[in-house]
């Protein structure tokens, strides 16, 4: 197994307890409002430089032209405060389930981080973020399709249940890599008839013994 996945699922992890204890740190000074699901949460227009905490519910993160799938994410989640000028990054958030959600601008929060003294909660959160983003890339530069739809099986089998059992497996890879529908079931096929992986319905069930190259 790619060594990359513990420490990827460790992360995950990771960004949720230190997105919660900033979230916690300033709660008294945020209003939350409930959003339902296929809500979208944008860095553009009248939303350039929006901050946006998610206390509860489940999200997907895109790039906004290509509509490619960065991940989905559990709450406690922070998006806005990585960058100056989220607009150039052109992501946008989705609302997978009904979510509970702060809007403040960037220059708000930063003032409550100053006010409560939420610098290192606020260093931590970014710290993992930034492992997340390099591992995440790492893998999808790799040159060989096979490669690809193996680091995604790997990530996708150590989702949460409730993100695992809730997509079909060849909608989650070609998301978040843009390779072609043919070449994704080709590599699944092969892995399905090497008893690598169990698949049902389209979903995911079990990952056995991947490969590391093609054979």
């Amino acid at each position: 197994m790619s060594t990359q996945i513990p420490t990827l699922m460790a992360i995950k992890k990771a960004q949720n307890i230190h997105a919660s204890e900033l979230i916690g740190r300033l709660d008294e000074f945020l209003t939350f409002k409930r959003f339902p699901a296929r809500s979208r949460f944008t860095f553009s227009g009248r939303n350039k430089g929006r901050c946006y905490l998610f206390r509860s519910g489940q999200i997907s993160g895109y790039y906004k032209e290509s509509r490619t799938q960065l991940d989905r994410i559990n709450t406690p989640w922070i998006a806005g405060i990585a960058f100056p000028d989220q607009e150039l990054l052109e992501l946008i958030f989705v609302a997978e389930t009904e979510c509970e959600v702060a809007t403040l601008t960037q220059d708000e929060v930063m003032a409550l981080i100053q006010q409560t003294d939420s610098w290192q909660l606020y260093a931590n959160f970014l710290q993992v973020l930034s492992a997340k983003l390099l591992i995440h890339m790492s893998q999808l530069t790799t040159p060989s399709t096979w490669t690809m739809v193996c680091n995604q099986l790997r990530e996708l089998i150590n989702e949460p249940e409730e993100i695992r059992t809730t997509v079909k497996v060849e909608e989650y890879i070609r998301n978040r890599t843009q390779l072609s529908r043919s070449g994704v079931f080709k590599v699944l096929s092969q892995l399905k008839q090497m008893n690598a992986i169990t698949i049902s319905k389209g979903i995911l069930m079990a990952v056995h013994a991947l490969p590391e190259k093609q054979p």
